[in-house]
């Protein structure tokens, strides 16, 4: 029997009911064409209210990790509406988006780091910067390729949970548990054929509240550095699947491929 009065429980519930709810009122009030385009960003939005449940209102100036999260996914949130609203505006280009994925890592690093920055971080806020655009444009690229980016996303996120229980960072835990009922909650939504677009408003901020608690767990434990890497292989499961003879490549195959990383990463958290 389901405990109400347990965190854990209603962390799961509470995004999970919310992201369903704002795919039918986006759906009947945007009608069917502009609401199935922006229905997605009701996965961020049910983070967004489950954070402010849990965690309160944000300070100013921005001192927690969780308030500076908020920040993050709201503005993400209102840049992803746009570019599924109007998707043709020049300024919404390629080139900004590699723009605010960089402020956006110094801005993290900014809440945590000191100052001046030692060369040896530098380093390491370059390689992070680097390998942060990596990624967000592999998920660009497959972002409307059937459910690949919201299925990457999912996992990858499941991933760092598992990291985070077995390292006891249950900050990280949490916030990976409200992602990963949300999105749970889209794919539902969309099975068997995908019918709201995994847009902007979802893919912008789902990745950057990926981004955000991965560079918190390096900052409490940077052994953790190894599995996070690990993690990564998650936004290739498709390309390593091609390796695999026709036979193999199987429904089963896809849905199973990623519990090889995470359960490697786990071995090293």
């Amino acid at each position: 029997m389901l405990d109400f009065n347990d965190p854990i429980i209603t962390l799961m519930i509470l995004p999970f009911t919310i992201t369903i709810i704002g795919h039918g009122l986006f759906r009947f009030f945007a009608g069917e064409g502009l609401g199935h385009t922006l229905a997605n960003g009701s996965l961020i939005i049910a983070f967004i209210i489950t954070l402010l449940v849990f965690y309160g209102l944000p300070g100013i100036p921005i001192r927690t990790n969780t308030d500076q999260l908020l920040f993050i996914c709201l503005i993400s949130l209102c840049f992803g509406f746009l570019q599924d609203r109007y998707p043709k505006i020049n300024f919404l280009s390629p080139t900004i988006h590699i723009a605010l994925m960089v402020l956006v890592v110094f801005w993290i690093y900014t809440n945590n780091g000191n100052f001046p920055v030692i060369r040896t971080n530098l380093f390491s806020l370059a390689y992070i910067t680097i390998l942060a655009i990596t990624f967000f444009l592999k998920l660009e690229a497959i972002q409307y390729n059937e459910l690949q980016a919201p299925i990457a996303l999912f996992w990858v996120a499941v991933g760092l949970f598992v990291v985070a229980r077995g390292s006891e960072i249950s900050i990280s835990e949490n916030l990976m548990l409200i992602l990963i009922s949300a999105l749970s909650a889209y794919l539902i939504l969309n099975f068997p054929r995908p019918k709201f677009p995994f847009g902007a408003s979802a893919l912008y901020p789902g990745y950057l509240i990926i981004l955000s608690v991965a560079m918190q767990m390096i900052n409490i434990d940077p052994s953790l550095v190894f599995s996070l890497l690990i993690l990564s292989i998650i936004f290739y499961t498709e390309n390593l699947i091609n390796f695999l003879p026709e036979t193999y490549a199987t429904p089963l195959i896809k849905l199973v491929m990623p519990a090889i990383p995470i359960g490697i990463a786990w071995l090293f958290s």
